[in-house]
């Protein structure tokens, strides 16, 4: 498990707990904070997740990757050269 999905679960609960405190102290402001944080943390999870997926394919396909990084890399560079025309 990646220290994105770790940190995301955490936030994802920070945030529902901090919205659960807003709801009864009927801090409006509290449980909107709450909101953003728990949808940040599922995003930061969502981000780890596929970092690990990443990291796992690279480890069944190294040849595979370094091909698929080359020709990322390739495209990206072209890209770049290309808008400074």
């Amino acid at each position: 498990m990646s220290e994105e999905r770790f940190r995301g679960a955490y936030e994802n609960v920070a945030g529902k707990v901090q919205q659960a405190a807003g709801a009864l102290t009927g801090d409006e402001g509290l449980k909107a904070e709450g909101a953003v944080r728990e949808a940040g943390g599922k995003a930061l999870g969502m981000y780890g997740e596929a970092l690990d997926c990443v990291r796992d394919f690279a480890r069944r396909k190294p040849a595979t990757a370094v091909a698929i990084g080359a020709v990322a890399g390739a495209v990206l560079l072209a890209w770049c050269r290309r808008d400074r025309d």
